[in-house]
């Protein structure tokens, strides 16, 4: 009777499962086209390291020590992750023995591994037990902003009683303690059992449940209590199966998948729209997502870890990247019928695409003024466990607002009009570009067409005063060290990245087409760029418009030049003695994985104390200038580079160095509110360096 009943409770619980688990699916497959296939090898060895390895749990950023560390919890979930992945073969024993008594699954049999496996299992069991308590402390007591909510962009969060983050736990501790009821109660009713009793000894945290089950009612006692604890166990399992889609839980199921589709292209790399024949320029419905960006939903496990990182959200702006992600969800499952209604995204039999639901940019779901507030940073990115893609959505979401609504922030109107009418977004005239280099002898592309390197200098550099004195001692660098360089001069033209980051495609292709057409007339293999952003652009996107450059920034340029021994430092430049703090620019840093070269740098500079704030390096807080944020304004009580020069200052500096001209702004800027001008100076590596020239 009990196995008819176990049998029907498994079918019923499968069967509900299996229809959830289709419908999911289908609406995955609704989404539109994204080509995820390629890079395999490259994949799978995310799987094993972010997956399998759980990297971002226990990576060693941010820096053990620091308030920021999350490496405790990290463990904590590591353990349960792998408790779970352990127990699963325990899983498929109990559910088997509902019908085959003694089952095993080959090879963990007791004549083979299943001593060592039971072994490790029984010592699982109990450290899993005890991460879940750990668990229901922080969140019972400690009380985490990471897990509650960040306000105000989290008041909808943190507005949630999270009874489902306490079942859970329950759940996972009952599943624990219900094994070792069955386990400990087989080892007394069952003592004649030659595989009970071969099991006995592997077992020793079971054992001692069943001399407490055997002690306190002997043989009846640990009959009940392990048949107990195989209903408990088995029952949970099917229950937490069901909840799992309709929960954040999911992601138990998604990652693996999350993680083997994540970006392999370069990070730093946007999608191109086909303007020429595309129906639609940005994303505005829910059904408008690619599938990829729809598993990201669905992956979404509330962690709150890219909250955590975002500038944004730290300055009391109306984003957080959780929140954001939670709300698609949301949506998305409310119009689930819709969406597996509706015509395929991309089905040639349609003679429109079909769009579900209202358009969920605006007032309706996700705020332009969330979506305005992102410096596409990617801290959330690198934050986030799963490898769950914020940027490319609030992209995608701002190219509909720029170029189908035309509506963004009113003092984008002129940044965009002076791209498109002088080039750059300063709107001064391109006959000025060169003007830093007056009276320096630089030579000029158009004279020296065989120079090896292309010295891009970047609207910033050319234009603004500030970072024009950068611009200025990177050319004395190179002119010193013998480097055969040239620049363009007039002939440079901006490459559009800003245009690309608000969401202006088309001038954005615009300018990067006209920019390239420029380089590649003459034959230039090899660039070197101090901005950032303009590094990641001709390094990253220029392929998507046959631009394939050795593109170099000029950190490690000049690191390179440092160690070959052509660029020689001494101790008497005007920076002698400083305590120096680096901050990392994002689009160099998170971006492209230099972090290393500009803290080798000051390092062998004479004199200078190099530290690191809390923040740095992978984890290193935005300046608040990126994904086009520098154009626009910004309250005082939320300004990022505000919060920014604070952290700096904690570590008491005579300097902040930086390493890209949005920086020097944001955080020279920042340095002045505090009336700190002339006390802590803010200053480019490549002006340390030409400053302490030999």
């Amino acid at each position: 009777m009990s196995t008819i009943l176990f049998l029907a409770m498994m079918v019923a619980a499968l069967a509900v499962f299996g229809r959830t688990m289709y419908r999911r699916t289908a609406v995955l497959l609704k989404g539109a086209p994204d080509d995820r296939f390629d890079n395999v090898g490259e994949r799978i060895q995310n799987v094993l390291l972010y997956a399998f390895a759980q990297k971002k749990f226990i990576q060693q950023e941010p820096r053990p020590g620091t308030s920021l560390s999350e490496q405790t919890a990290g463990w904590m979930h590591f353990f349960i992750f792998w408790g779970f992945t352990i127990l699963a073969i325990q899983v498929v024993h109990m559910f088997a023995r509902g019908f085959v008594e003694d089952f095993y699954l080959f090879p963990f049999t007791p004549g083979l591994l299943g001593g060592p496996y039971l072994l490790m299992k029984d010592f699982m069991e109990v450290i899993v037990l005890g991460c879940v308590v750990y668990a229901l402390y922080r969140w019972g007591v400690e009380h985490p902003k990471r897990l509650y909510g960040y306000k105000p962009a989290e008041d909808r969060l943190a507005g949630q009683s999270h009874w489902e983050a306490y079942l859970i736990l329950c759940f996972i501790g009952s599943i624990m303690i219900s094994g070792k009821l069955y386990d400990g109660g087989r080892m007394v009713f069952e003592a004649d059992n030659a595989h009970v009793q071969a099991e006995m000894y592997w077992q020793p945290f079971s054992y001692m449940v069943g001399v407490a089950l055997g002690g306190i009612g002997g043989a009846g006692l640990a009959e009940l209590a392990s048949d107990a604890g195989w209903w408990i166990h088995n029952a949970i399992i099917l229950v937490f199966l069901n909840l799992l889609p309709l929960s954040k839980h999911f992601h138990i199921l998604t990652f693996l998948p999350n993680v083997f589709f994540a970006k392999t292209k370069p990070k730093g790399q946007l999608s191109k729209q086909d303007l020429e024949n595309a129906t639609s320029f940005g994303t505005s419905h829910i059904n408008q997502f690619t599938w990829k960006q729809v598993l990201d939903m669905y992956s979404c496990t509330e962690c709150g870890r890219c909250s955590s990182h975002c500038p944004a959200t730290m300055s009391g702006k109306e984003l957080a990247p959780r929140q954001l992600m939670l709300n698609l969800r949301d949506y998305l499952y409310e119009n689930e019928d819709t969406v597996l209604a509706a015509k395929q995204n991309g089905d040639a039999s349609a003679e429109e695409p079909m769009l579900v639901g209202e358009n969920i940019v605006g007032d309706r779901l996700i705020k332009d003024e969330v979506l305005w507030a992102c410096t596409t940073c990617r801290a959330c990115e690198e934050a986030c466990p799963i490898m769950i893609e914020y940027v490319d959505k609030i992209v995608d979401m701002r190219r509909h607002l720029v170029q189908e609504e035309a509506r963004f922030p009113a003092e984008l109107t002129r940044t965009f009009k002076s791209m498109e009418t002088t080039g750059n977004p300063w709107g001064i005239d391109a006959s000025d570009r060169e003007a830093w280099a007056k009276g320096l002898d630089i030579p000029l592309m158009a004279d020296t067409p065989d120079a090896e390197y292309l010295y891009y200098v970047g609207c910033a550099g050319a234009f603004d005063d500030r970072n024009k004195r950068t611009t200025q001692a990177v050319a004395k660098i190179l002119k010193a060290a013998g480097v055969n360089f040239a620049i363009l001069g007039k002939e440079e033209l901006c490459n559009g990245e800003t245009a690309r980051r608000i969401g202006n495609e088309y001038l954005f292709q615009s300018m990067a087409e006209m920019c390239n057409e420029v380089i590649q007339g003459y034959n230039v293999k090899k660039i070197l760029t101090n901005c950032p952003h303009c590094f990641n652009t001709l390094k990253n996107e220029f392929p998507q418009f046959g631009g394939d450059y050795d593109v170099v920034h000029a950190t490690e340029f000049v690191r390179s030049l440092i160690a070959d021994g052509k660029v020689e430092l001494n101790g008497n430049g005007a920076a002698t003695s400083k305590r120096i703090t680096y901050h990392d620019s994002c689009y160099l840093g998170r971006y492209n994985e230099v972090f290393d070269a500009p803290r080798d740098i000051l390092k062998s500079v004479p004199g200078l104390e190099l530290t690191e704030m809390e923040r740095s390096r992978k984890f290193g807080m935005c300046c608040g200038a990126g994904g086009g944020r520098m154009w626009m304004e910004e309250d005082a009580d939320k300004r990022v580079n505000f919060q920014r020069v604070d952290q700096a200052l904690e570590t008491k500096p005579d300097a902040v160095a930086v390493a890209c001209p949005f920086c020097m702004t944001m955080i020279d800027d920042g340095l002045k509110s505090k009336n700190l001008e002339g006390k802590v100076d803010a200053v480019d590596v490549m002006e340390i360096v030409a400053d302490r020239l030999a």
